[in-house]
């Protein structure tokens, strides 16, 4: 293989060691006051640092902003002023978009926008981020015991499979009904 074992065990250490200590900011944590765009960029490449590492830059731009809102898949800004319930909305799709389609992405975000609604999954989205984050970094850390281990290739293969298997299942779980699917359920349930 073209990689070099020591520098790539570096790198998962250093990983490791970050998500130990990375969390999501709460709800409260967020800004009470509206923010403009430039304030908005600063705030989640400073809250998702750990997540786009080497991607700080292409992580969030305002032009990805600006489409976000005009494909709805959040609310528009009000006189070009972000709240809370935009920061909220950036920081799950931008922590999503990695695995997960656009259009999938927007299947889990409430699609009426509302303040209650977006609190509502935001408190879940980070209390499940931090439960699945602590549970794979100690996955990754367990050795022989778990999904991740062997030599580096097979640590680099898990880590490959684990996100493939995943992204398949979360996207099977939000794809739309197909109505072949929905006809052999009426069949059988009619049966």
């Amino acid at each position: 293989m073209a990689y070099d074992n020591i520098k790539i065990t570096t790198r998962l250490q250093d990983w490791l060691s970050g998500m130990e200590h990375f969390a999501l900011p709460e709800w409260d944590a967020l800004p009470q006051i509206d923010l403009y765009m430039d304030q908005v960029i600063i705030l989640l490449k400073q809250y998702l640092a750990p997540l786009h590492r080497g991607e700080e830059d292409r992580a969030i731009t305002a032009s990805i902003i600006n489409n976000y809102v005009r494909m709805k898949i959040m609310p528009a800004p009000v006189k070009k002023k972000y709240s809370r319930i935009h920061l909220a909305c950036l920081i799950m799709i931008c922590a999503l978009k990695r695995s997960l389609s656009i259009s999938c992405i927007q299947r889990i975000l409430p699609s009426d926008h509302s303040d209650e609604s977006v609190h509502r999954l935001y408190d879940d989205f980070v209390r499940q981020y931090g439960a699945v984050q602590k549970s794979f970094v100690q996955q990754t850390q367990s050795g022989d015991h778990s999904l991740i281990s062997g030599d580096i290739t097979g640590v680099l293969v898990s880590c490959a499979i684990i996100s493939n298997l995943s992204t398949g299942l979360s996207e099977f779980l939000l794809q739309e009904e197909n109505t072949d699917h929905t006809d052999k359920k009426k069949k059988t349930s009619a049966e």
